[in-house]
């Protein structure tokens, strides 16, 4: 957060001379109907007039325009019942702010026997501007639309001690746009699960046939966040790679339970992102994560390649790839290094699959939203206290950046 000044003086002899012969005129060019009313009621006096005249050019300081971008009559200066003035935001005015990262104006008019003198004090947060190497967007939605539009993402996930990385995945999941999200889960989770969430349906499961029924009707499948190690799990996610024919993101233990054998993957029908760190990289290609780090592109690319998967390398400039293109993001930051933050990226990925149809610009999207939300955490809350809840609540600032 910043603070931006603007101070503006004016001597009320000046203003007083001109009020005697164009009055008229100058009370159209500079103030609107209301403001004009207010001017009636104390009488046309000079001080008064100059003190908004004065007031609307040190907004305009603050604003870093001048008057002219933005006109005289787009700045209000209007006044509660005590007399205290305060700033009216016209439309062009307040679409002015939003873009240059001004949240809020105060202003203070002061009156002496020759001169009026104003102090405007602005509110500024950080802008963002999405990059150029980030060119997708999210369509904007039309009028008549309904939540079955935006899709319906299910995440498989949950274990004993580890509900909350379903939570975030959900959530992550919502906060980006997905119309409904379901989470699976085995039926003890599920009813703890439910006294949490208020936004998230939640479906019972404890076998593979319960876990195909969950799935019916679904836009995209989240498959692994807090998921934990063990014979079913991996059965589970077998069957949900081979029998779901919709788009799934795999994160996490998903990606665990497999690496002893990753080639079902290859065997998938419908589209895959896979979201590995470097260790989890490492573990499905059979390397170090030394040996990961030390060629991030690579080790993405080649997995890839030979899966038929978009690969996302989690970690600093995060590689997106699908074998043939490749994005590396450049939003996020060291703060982000808190438990959930990876879960609340798989929700991302999922709603972003589920809405538009190339499973590579869904991941750069997601990507590039999950890093930006984490900027904008960092911004109020700085990059030690961050946590992922923190990144969860950007998200919707984050992702209305990249809507056409």
């Amino acid at each position: 957060m910043g603070i931006k000044t603007g101070v503006d003086i004016v001597s009320n002899r000046r203003i007083e001379k001109l009020m005697e012969t164009k009055r008229d005129s100058f009370y159209r060019r500079l103030f609107n109907a209301s403001e004009i009313e207010y001017l009636e009621s104390k009488n046309h006096s000079a001080g008064t007039v100059a003190g908004l005249y004065s007031a609307k050019e040190a907004v305009s300081k603050v604003l870093g325009t001048g008057i002219g971008k933005i006109g005289w009559k787009d700045i209000w200066i209007l006044h509660e019942a005590g007399g205290r003035p305060y700033l009216g935001y016209s439309e062009k005015m307040r679409s002015f702010m939003d873009t240059e990262g001004i949240s809020y104006i105060d202003i203070s008019i002061s009156n002496e026997e020759e001169y009026s003198m104003s102090i405007a004090v602005g509110e500024t947060t950080k802008k963002y501007q999405v990059p150029d190497n980030m060119e997708f967007r999210l369509p904007k939605r039309p009028l008549d639309t309904h939540k079955g539009d935006f899709g319906r993402i299910g995440v498989i996930g949950g274990s004993q001690g580890m509900l909350g990385a379903v939570y975030l995945a959900t959530y992550g999941a919502l906060r980006s746009g997905a119309g409904l999200v379901h989470a699976i889960l085995e039926p003890e989770l599920a009813r703890d699960f439910g006294l949490k969430v208020i936004e998230v349906m939640v479906r019972e499961a404890s076998d593979i046939y319960a876990y195909r029924k969950a799935q019916e009707g679904l836009s995209s499948l989240v498959l692994g966040p807090g998921y934990g190690l063990g014979h079913k799990q991996k059965g589970n996610i077998e069957d949900c790679l081979l029998n779901f024919e919709k788009p799934i993101v795999l994160d996490a233990d998903g990606l665990n339970n497999l690496s002893d054998n990753p080639t079902i993957i290859r065997h998938r029908k419908g589209k895959t992102i896979i979201t590995p760190h470097p260790g989890e990289m490492g573990r499905l290609l059979k390397m170090s994560t030394a040996e990961v780090q030390n060629d991030r592109e690579g080790a993405a690319r080649e997995f890839a390649k030979v899966y038929g998967v978009v690969t996302v390398l989690k970690g600093h400039n995060t590689i997106v790839t699908d074998g043939e293109r490749i994005y590396v993001n450049r939003s996020g930051n060291p703060g982000m290094a808190t438990a959930g933050s990876g879960d609340i990226l798989s929700g991302v990925a999922g709603a972003f699959l589920a809405q538009v149809e190339d499973p590579f610009q869904a991941a750069v999207m997601a990507v590039y939203v999950h890093g930006l939300a984490g900027d904008m955490a960092k911004e109020e809350k700085g990059e030690y206290g961050m946590i992922a809840t923190d990144i969860v609540e950007n998200l919707p600032r984050a992702v209305n950046l990249i809507v056409e």
